[in-house]
């Protein structure tokens, strides 16, 4: 299955007056946004339009104007593709789809793409083996074989996925790096991953996710992105969190689109240095529009953009406001009940896929929503607005498409009886590192007196803006989309806005105003004398 739903809304992302020149930028940022909406720390007082936005606050002006970087002096990077084609690509071609999007993008002399093809008994296209997973790379618009005959690799092995990331880094070294992996989700305890070579029960579970990486503990990812269902959960979060600095997730199901990689791939060819939180915005934004826009092969999508460094702290601030509200939390069942109806709707013009099964709902997999699970327990007081806080934190830019209003961005599994469940929960989970107090926490949950009474949340979903209209609260938000709020970003030491796709940004000591243009990717500063904008120099 796949999804659709977008996010992103970046933060900050340039060094202000007081950095000169381009900078890396990437290894000093630290970004916390939304979607359809920019979120921060802190809300700022005053407001802007798109036009003329309004400055929070002024200073004395400073007659000199240093250049602003919006990205880094990087020049390379590598993308590995762990694309296990599955059903995916047996029954309906999806993964060559997806291939074609990257050829499309032109993407391969500043940017290598390395794939990995395996998992399929059919691949429909480009000259991919059906008989033997092989390795490709893209290059001049072409897919070019590097590697084949390596037999058919389980994907659902740890070692699989550690050769492949060795083999990446060994052979196409680079100045940063991006992992994603594309197949099917299964949430954070039965993970990723079918191959039709191997037992339907088979998965690439979180340990051996992270058995992988910490094997390749050299590779610093910029960001890991899986183009799968429902692996938005804050114990995925936890796992990735020591190897990458961001991650791309779908806390919903997919459609049969999934990611689109045609556009994002083009940007991120033309700057290899692009701040994560942009390039993480895009991959969100071009997602979350094709499944808006296609009604066919489209539908509900979700996804978000998750600053890794924050998630440590979220699991602290979730576990001290979990073991306060167990009664609470027992009480009611919080998984969502939503259905995976991309495939069925498929069915009606596709004949492949008319013995699939995958209509499914989204509480076979005990996904509960972080934020929908606070404010329908009703609970108040310092370790509520603790986790909030955390949780607004990690979420740094979240997307979602249209008619989808029901998630916010990262969910918990809380395994509400099912025995079975829980006890694959607390194999994954032991191996991952999760402490043994909270894993016996989660047992209480399969005897939980309120198993079978779903929480409502029809009056959360109604009144949720968003998270940039958040930190007001939601009950009493301005829906009018003109209408956004300057937030500062306290890592950079900048005021930021985005307003219609625009970044602004405002340096309060120089008294600055300016625009990222991200298509360009340059930055101009507005003088007010001269009522213009001009371009900073490099």
């Amino acid at each position: 299955m796949k999804k659709r739903f977008l996010v992103f809304l970046l933060i900050f992302i340039l060094a202000a007056l007081s950095v000169c020149g381009c900078d890396d930028f990437w290894d000093d940022e630290e970004t916390t946004g939304e979607i359809g909406e920019m979120t921060g720390s802190m809300h700022a007082e005053e407001t802007g339009d798109t036009a003329n936005p309004q400055t929070p606050h002024k200073t004395e002006p400073t007659p000199d104007v240093l250049p602003a970087s919006a990205g880094s002096n990087i020049r390379s990077a590598t993308i590995l593709i762990y694309m296990n084609g599955s059903d995916l690509e047996t029954k309906a071609g999806e993964a060559s789809s997806d291939i074609s999007e990257m050829l499309g993008s032109g993407i391969g002399n500043n940017v290598n793409v390395i794939i990995q093809t395996m998992g399929t008994k059919k691949w429909h296209d480009h000259g991919i083996s059906s008989k033997t997973s092989q390795i490709y790379q893209i290059k001049n618009k072409e897919l070019k074989l590097i590697k084949d005959d390596l037999g058919q690799l389980d994907c659902t092995v740890s070692k699989t996925l550690s050769d492949f990331i060795d083999f990446g880094k060994k052979n196409f070294p680079a100045d940063r790096y991006m992992l994603i992996l594309w197949d099917h989700g299964g949430g954070p305890v039965y993970g990723f991953g079918y191959d039709e070579w191997q037992s339907d029960e088979s998965s690439l579970t979180l340990d051996e996710i992270q058995s992988a990486l910490r094997e390749n503990s050299d590779v610093g990812f910029d960001i890991i992105g899986m183009d799968c269902c429902i692996m938005a959960n804050l114990e995925t979060c936890y796992v990735l969190s020591p190897f990458c600095r961001y991650s791309v997730l779908s806390e919903d199901f997919e459609s049969g689109l999934g990611w689109s990689y045609t556009e994002w791939m083009k940007l991120f060819e033309s700057n290899p240095g692009i701040s994560g939180p942009l390039l993480g915005k895009r991959i969100i934004d071009d997602m979350i529009s094709a499944n808006d826009k296609n009604y066919l092969a489209g539908g509900s999508s979700t996804m978000v953009l998750v600053n890794e460094g924050a998630v440590p702290d979220l699991m602290t601030r979730w576990k001290d406001y979990a073991y306060q509200n167990t009664d609470r939390l027992t009480g009611s069942n919080y998984s969502k009940l939503h259905k995976a109806i991309g495939r069925g709707f498929m069915e009606e013009f596709c004949s492949d896929w008319a013995d699939d099964e995958s209509f499914v709902t989204m509480d076979d997999y005990y996904v509960s929503d972080m934020l929908s699970i606070v404010e329908n327990a009703g609970e108040t007081g310092k370790l509520t607005e603790d986790l909030k806080i955390s949780l607004k934190n990690c979420v740094a830019y979240f997307g979602h498409t249209s008619d989808k209003n029901e998630l916010t961005g990262l969910a918990v599994s809380l395994p509400y009886g099912d025995r079975d469940f829980y006890n694959r929960l607390v194999s994954v989970y032991s191996k991952c590192g999760f402490d043994k107090e909270y894993i016996d926490w989660l047992g209480g949950f399969v005897s939980a007196s309120g198993s079978d009474d779903y929480c409502d949340y029809s009056d959360f979903e109604e009144s949720w803006c968003g998270w940039g209209t958040y930190g007001g609260g939601w009950e009493t938000c301005d829906r009018d989309e003109d209408s956004e709020d300057w937030e500062y970003d306290y890592e950079e030491e900048i005021w930021y806005l985005v307003e219609d796709g625009n970044i602004y940004l405002y340096d309060d000591e120089t008294d600055t105003m300016f625009f990222y243009d991200e298509y360009e990717d340059a930055v101009y500063y507005y003088d007010e004398e001269a009522d213009d904008w001009f371009l900073t120099e490099d």
